[in-house]
């Protein structure tokens, strides 16, 4: 899960730990974030986890930002070219934000909520919705006009567009967390959470590249 639901691939820590104390044999049931995260059993090693997820993140940014100027491009049919800056500022904010930032968000949200009961996805997916999702569309914006200078304008853009923002990632990602939950299968929640992040931060990327009023 992201902003609203999207996690990204984890990896070891101390809290881990217990993990290697498991009987053989045994099989943990994964809550539907542990899939959206990637966290699985042998793979804990490697590269940083905080790094992986950053790298993942901003990749996954790169790569909606491209979408979002391919879609608005073709939608408003003015011909202008690729913005390399754009896209650059977009993938800075997955890598130095946004996949860190979840990393530590949903490993504390498993933590509190673990398994996959009702009561425990409708609590993370409510949780997003109030704390997370704040927080990051606030940054988006935020590290978007920072990276061009003009940090000042931020109180007006939230004026304009933190609301409309906010509504349109509740009819995003409630659905969107509600269908890997209900319905994907175990093996594909990680692809399918994947590319509803990248559409959501290809939106986020579009939001922020409008101009306030």
């Amino acid at each position: 899960m992201g902003a609203f639901g999207f996690a990204l691939p984890s990896g070891s820590g101390p809290w881990f730990a217990g993990r290697a104390r498991q009987p053989r044999g045994t099989r943990r049931l994964r809550s539907a974030s542990d899939a959206a995260a990637g966290s699985a059993p042998g793979q804990q090693q490697g590269m940083n986890p905080v790094l992986k997820s950053g790298l993942i993140s901003g990749s996954l940014s790169l790569a909606g930002d491209m979408l979002a100027q391919f879609l608005t491009s073709r939608q408003e049919q003015t011909g202008a070219g690729y913005d390399a800056a754009r896209a650059a500022r977009m993938g800075s904010f997955g890598l130095l934000f946004y996949g860190p930032y979840q990393y530590f968000w949903y490993r504390a949200l498993d933590r509190s909520f673990p398994g996959r009961s009702l009561v425990n996805f409708a609590s993370k997916v409510t949780l997003n919705q109030l704390a997370l999702a704040p927080v990051t569309i606030t940054m988006a914006f935020a590290l978007n006009l920072a990276f061009q200078g003009q940090l000042g304008a931020l109180p007006a853009k939230l004026r304009a567009d933190f609301l409309p923002t906010m509504k349109n990632g509740w009819k995003f990602w409630i659905p969107a967390a509600s269908v890997n939950f209900f319905f994907m299968p175990l093996q594909y929640q990680v692809l399918y959470m994947s590319t509803c992040g990248m559409l959501w931060t290809g939106y986020l990327s579009y939001a922020g590249a409008k101009k306030s009023a």
